[in-house]
């Protein structure tokens, strides 16, 4: 028996043990893999890369720097005469990156490397990267494409720059001049139409050089945040299906040494629910619903004396024409559809009793004369504005009265049937208020 037992817990622990040694494994692969391999790599430089040209100040009002660009087999070179006329004389070299209304996903680079060199060391380079955006650029429009930038030092060496893409930021000037929502002000590099370098915000007005040898991304497959996220979901799911499994294991032992105490529970639950079901039964008026004699009795048991409130007394005109005329069967359905539609227009708290025939009362908790009063009117408009079966014109009269302080509810619905007594007697489909 104990060697069964063993070969038992054995067969268990078997598929944990082969799903931990497998996910080690695979966690070790991984991680040497994104470490070593998983290279992304893009360079531009004049050996691979030749949808480029210099720009200029001169396409704007009052423009006038000129730039040209010239290229070699080891960097290109743009030389630029800035020029008082434009508010903010520039030049740049720009990278052509579209295909059609199309350009290149430079989100999943990491790192960015450019390698260039600036005469004057007191000012900057700016390097920026267009992105089109249909939520925010027009085809026609080239400035709603969003422009994000980073400015570099000038430097009369060779100079090389690594840069993550937090370090740049959305540029100031087209957030205002387009009037971007904070929601579109974050930096985007998922459609990089162009690329640009430029001279910086306030160059000297003079003949400037900047030489530029590569624009270089690197980046992974799989970043270290989307690893570190699979990794998370593959042990997190292992030990989430492995809980779940002991759990499911606990709960069939729980259920198999707890089935009679179960089905004891149940059958008491049963018997409670079958004799609440009768209890509430006998609350309720048959045909229609409304809670009857009975139920009324249980509801003014749970109040008091000086509980406030108001009682409605409700009569259908001529019920027993609908009767004679149509059959009790209209007349059913006419009562059945009666507590429906009264029931649609009460809150909660509103209680509709069956005292027979066709006499209801309507029990109105913390509601005053006026409340009541308006609430009787509501209804009786409702009501004659409805269909009813067989197309019968119906109306009905009401008697309203509130319950004074100390006052039986016996007192108070003698005074509201005084007042439906008054509404028939005044010509029906009328409410009347007690005195």
């Amino acid at each position: 028996m104990p060697a069964q037992k063993i070969i038992s817990q054995w067969r268990i622990l078997q598929p944990i043990h082969f799903v931990l040694g497998l996910l080690i494994l695979l966690t070790a692969s991984l991680l040497l893999w994104q470490h070593y391999g998983m290279n992304l790599y893009l360079r531009f430089d004049p050996g691979n890369f030749n949808k480029i040209s210099a720009s200029d100040d001169r396409d704007n009002n009052g423009g006038k720097s000129i730039g040209l660009i010239s290229i070699n087999p080891k960097y290109w070179r743009l030389d630029c005469q800035l020029n008082k006329g434009h508010r903010t004389p520039y030049c740049s070299i720009d990278f052509d990156l579209s295909n059609g209304t199309q350009g290149i996903d430079l989100s999943k680079y990491t790192d960015i490397t450019i390698r260039y060199r600036y005469q004057n060391t007191r000012e900057q380079v700016n390097l920026v990267m267009v992105n089109f955006n249909p939520e925010y650029s027009i085809e026609s429009d080239y400035r709603s494409q969003k422009f994000t930038e980073v400015y570099l030092p000038g430097a009369a060496g060779w100079s090389t720059q690594t840069l993550k893409w937090h370090q740049f930021n959305v540029a100031s000037w087209w957030i205002a001049d387009k009037k971007i929502p904070p929601k579109w002000t974050n930096n985007e590099f998922s459609n990089i139409r162009e690329i640009r370098l430029a001279t910086g915000l306030y160059p000297e007005l003079s003949n400037i050089r900047i030489d530029l040898a590569y624009i270089e991304f690197r980046g992974k497959w799989i970043n270290n945040d989307t690893l570190q996220l699979l990794l998370l979901l593959l042990w997190g799911g292992t030990a989430a299906v492995w809980l779940l499994s002991e759990l499911r294991r606990s709960m069939q032992a729980l259920q198999r040494s707890h089935a009679r105490q179960k089905d004891l529970e149940n059958a008491q639950q049963h018997l409670q629910e079958t004799n609440q079901l009768l209890a509430e039964r006998s609350m309720r008026d048959p045909l229609t619903l409304a809670f009857n004699r009975e139920g009324l009795s249980i509801l003014l048991a749970k109040e008091t004396p000086d509980t406030p409130g108001s009682i409605i007394f409700i009569d259908i005109d001529y019920f027993k024409k609908i009767n004679d005329h149509y059959g009790h069967g209209t007349g059913d359905q006419v009562l059945c559809q009666l507590v429906q539609h009264i029931q649609q227009q009460i809150r909660p708290s509103e209680q509709l009793i069956r005292l027979g025939g066709e006499e209801f009362i309507l029990l109105c908790q913390h509601s005053n004369l006026a409340q009541a009063e308006r609430l009787a009117e509501k209804l009786r408009l409702w009501l004659f504005s409805q269909s009813w079966p067989a197309e019968i014109p119906l109306s009905c009269s009401f008697g309203v009265a509130e319950r004074q302080k100390g006052e039986q509810f016996e007192a108070t619905l003698h005074r509201a049937d005084l007042a439906l007594y008054r509404a028939k007697a005044g010509g029906r489909n009328r409410v009347e208020v007690a005195e």
